[in-house]
Formats: structure tokens, sequence, C-alpha cells
């Protein structure tokens, strides 16, 4: 029992931290994307982007998730049949993502003229679907090794896929002088040398065959949690869409670049889950004082989530000075909604896990009713006060989807959480989060310097008494 929760936290540690290398890369992107690309460019990245992580989805028909159930079922029965079962299933999503794609092609006035709305057919189209065809491949081994605990060697094909997309797509931009191309053909090109290395990976993990069969019993169980995973994407990336469907492209942009700075909490909150989870587990089952243990790093870790967003929201008007064209200034005033939102999604992270003690039945009701309040808020939003309208849905969205499943979690596994102290910190967050709106008129009329230094202190005003008096609980959480 004790080695199978150190392998677990071994494997949560190493995908946490090969995780933050890859939303890392990401954010490393940005000022690349902002000092060169115009608005209307990185909104064609920013919404492409969006559609392919959709029909990669769509397309891999949430097959991966069988894989390591069936493993578990079967591998110390017939390992014979796990492989004709991965075969089968690798079969299936190759054909399948290739006849979602001439499907797409054959209804594109209908089906890909709207996904892509603005967005010219060549070149950008074409390479957003030559990702599309090679990733469901790749996702499809990175199951095989998670589920057979090979972490490393699933984290470094991520970290290959997101390295080599992030370099060969610099390269481009500041060497040749590509624009929005050069980030779909990076794409596209690491797509294609995760696809070639997933191949050759595959081949002992897999015996080719087409098996209707075992085709039907993978179905069986991966098709249910489709709805789950495409509500997953729609709570999180369809303000990209509809924002371009029902503004521009420049729009999208502005609004990317602001989520962009304002997910930093995001970057924080997954790392630390990374290593809570197998944490919160342990002590639910060996811990007779873990609820009150629970609840005492939970309001810590939130509050470490609200400093980072209040400094991310307090400073991004200076940094999109530092990195960007003037055309992005006004990003840093989705900032504060984006930040705060992800601080409570933080608080979500937090007793989710309940969901974990053979609860997962209810998370595809609680990421469709998500994605439905997401579609809904942005559809009469976005219209009315654009960049501001998908903030604030974002932030709204996440509200309600963190109250249904905090009531769900409470009727699994009651925790005394201290609501009001938590929902103290949540409207502090929020309000010093939104001080920008009141002081960042007064301050254009110093130096960028100036700016800096008076926002540097500000922080340092709020956070050391906050440091002084939990000193010697963060000493005791960052030992444990």
């Amino acid at each position: 029992m004790q080695s199978n929760t150190k392998k677990l936290a071994g494997n949560a540690l190493v995908y946490g931290l090969f995780g933050l290398l890859q939303k890392g890369l990401g954010f490393f992107l940005l000022p690349i994307y902002a000092s060169l690309l115009d608005t209307e460019e990185l909104g064609i990245i920013s919404t492409s982007t969006a559609v392919i992580s959709f029909l990669v989805i769509l397309f891999g028909l949430s097959l991966r998730g069988s894989t390591a159930y069936y493993y578990y079922k079967f591998k110390d029965q017939d390992i014979d049949y796990v492989k004709k079962f991965f075969g089968t299933n690798f079969s299936f999503i190759l054909l399948f993502t290739i006849f979602g794609i001439l499907l797409l092609l054959i209804g594109k006035n209908w089906i890909l003229d709207v996904l892509f709305k603005n967005i010219p057919f060549k070149p950008y189209i074409l390479l957003s679907l030559a990702s599309v065809l090679l990733q469901p491949v790749y996702l499809f081994y990175q199951s095989i090794l998670k589920a057979k605990h090979q972490a490393k060697k699933a984290s470094l094909l991520d970290f290959l896929f997101f390295g080599a997309m992030a370099s060969i797509t610099i390269i481009l931009i500041v060497v040749f002088n590509f624009k929005a191309e050069g980030a779909l053909l990076g794409n596209s090109i690491a797509s294609f040398l995760v696809f070639i290395v997933s191949v050759i990976g595959i081949r002992k993990e897999i015996t080719l065959c087409f098996d209707i069969t075992l085709l039907k019993t993978s179905l069986k169980y991966s098709l249910p949690i489709l709805p789950h995973n495409l509500s997953g994407w729609a709570m999180n990336m369809v303000d990209k869409l509809m924002l371009n469907n029902l503004n521009s492209l420049s729009v999208v942009a502005l609004f990317d670049v602001g989520a962009q700075i304002g997910k930093v909490v995001n970057l924080i909150s997954l790392g630390v889950n990374s290593a809570y989870s197998p944490w919160f587990f342990e002590q639910v089952k060996t811990q007779p004082e873990a609820k009150g243990t629970i609840v005492n790093i939970t309001d810590k870790i939130i509050l470490l989530y609200a400093c980072v967003a209040v400094a991310a929201s307090l400073l991004s008007p200076e940094v999109l000075v530092i990195i960007g064209k003037p055309s992005y200034y006004e990003s840093w005033k989705v900032v504060p909604f984006i930040a705060t939102a992800f601080v409570i999604n933080g608080f979500y992270f937090t007793y989710s896990n309940v969901f974990f003690l053979e609860k997962t039945k209810y998370l595809p009701f609680l990421t469709v009713t998500g994605a439905i309040t997401n579609l809904t808020l942005n559809y009469f939003m976005i219209p009315a006060y654009g960049i501001f309208g998908a903030a604030l849905a974002s932030l709204t969205t996440k509200i309600v989807f963190t109250l249904l499943t905090y009531i769900i979690c409470q009727r699994i596994y009651p925790i005394p959480y201290h609501r009001l102290h938590l929902t103290v910190i949540f409207g502090a967050c929020f309000l010093l989060s939104c001080l920008p709106f009141l002081i960042q008129d007064y301050l254009q009329e110093i130096s960028l310097v100036q700016r800096i230094l008076i926002k540097v202190l500000t922080l340092a005003l709020i956070f050391i008494p906050i440091i002084y008096k939990n000193a010697s609980q963060i000493k005791a959480i960052i030992k444990k």
C-alpha cells in the first residue's frame, strides 16, 4: 500500500512538473505574439487553436478513456486480448479521424467556415486540419503510457510536443518573419514529430487489427465520457469561437492575451494540485483528523492563489507595455476577472478529489451544466460588452460550477470548510484585483518605472502582513 502511494505521488509530481513546463512554454510565447503580431494575426492563432482542441476531442471519441480500465481489467488474464483491444482502438481512431476530416472538407461551407469564421482556408485552416489529423494517435499512445505508469516517458513525449512547437514557432516568427501561419505550421510540424514517435512506440503495445466486437465494447465505455470532455472544452475555450463569430478576430486576441496573464493563477494551481491530490487521498484513508487538516491547508492554498491573482492583475498593464504592441494594452482589463475565476477554480481543485472516491458519475452532469452556462452567458454578454462580456461570463461560470460541485461534494464527503473566511478571500481578491480600474488613468502621467515601483510597494504592503501572520504554517506546508 505504501509503495503504491509513493508511486502515485511520484507520478503526480512528474506529471505536475512537466505540466508546468508545458504551460510555461505557452506562456513564454505570449511576448513573441504580442510584440511581433497584429491583433488579427493572434486572433487567427487563438481561434484556430481552440478549434483544433475541439476537433481532436471529438474525433478521439474519448476512446483513450477506456485504456486504463481495460488494461487493468485484463493485463493479468489475457495480455493478447489487451493488445488486440488497443490495436482495434488505434485503427479506429486513425480511420475515424481521416473520415471526419474528409467530411469537414466536403461540408466546408457549412462546418469549417462557421468554426473558422473570418479565417482564410489557405494556409490557416489546412494547417489546423493537419494538426487535427495527427494528434489523436499521439494522445492515444499517451493514454497507454499513463495506464502502464510510465510517467517519465509520457511526460517526455508531451514535452517533446510542446517544446518542438514552441521552438519551431519562435524560429519561424522571429527569424523568418512568419505571422499566424508560423504558429500553426509549428503546431502541425510538432504534431507530425510526436505522431511518428507514437507510431513507433505503439508497435510493441498493440496487435494491429479491427475487431468489431472489441470496438463496440470500447465505444460503450468511452462514448458516455465524450459529452463530459466536450463540456470541459466548452467551459474553457468556447469564448474564443464566440468572440470571433459575434465580434472579430482582433477582439479574440485582446481577450486571449489578457486571459493568458490571468491564467498564471491556473498555472500555479495545476502544479499545487498535482501534489495535493495524492496527499488528499492519503489523508482521507489514513488520518482520523484528516478533515481538519484539509480545511487548514485549503485556507492557505486559496490565500496563495488570491495573492498571485492580485499581483497579476495589478501589474498586468505594465507587463503589457513591456511585452506588447500598443494595440494590446487594453487586454489588462480582463485580467482581474480571469484571475479571480481561476482562484475560485483552485478551490474546486481542493475538494473535487472527493468525486474520485468512486463517485465520478456526477462529473458529466456538472460539466455539461457548466458548459451550458458558459455558452448562454457568452451568447448574451459578448454582443453587449465584448471582451468584458466574455470575461464576466468566465467568472460567473466558475462561480456557478464551483457552487454546484461544492454542494454535491459535501453530500458525498462532508468537509467543514471555513466558508465565510473563503468568501472573504474571494471578495477581497476580486476587489484588490480591480484596483487598476481606479488608479491606472492617474498613473499614466508618470513613468513606467515609477508605476512599477508604486505597484510593487502596494503589493508588499498587502502581502507582508499575510506572510508574517502565516509564516510558521507556510514553513510547515512547504516541509510536508
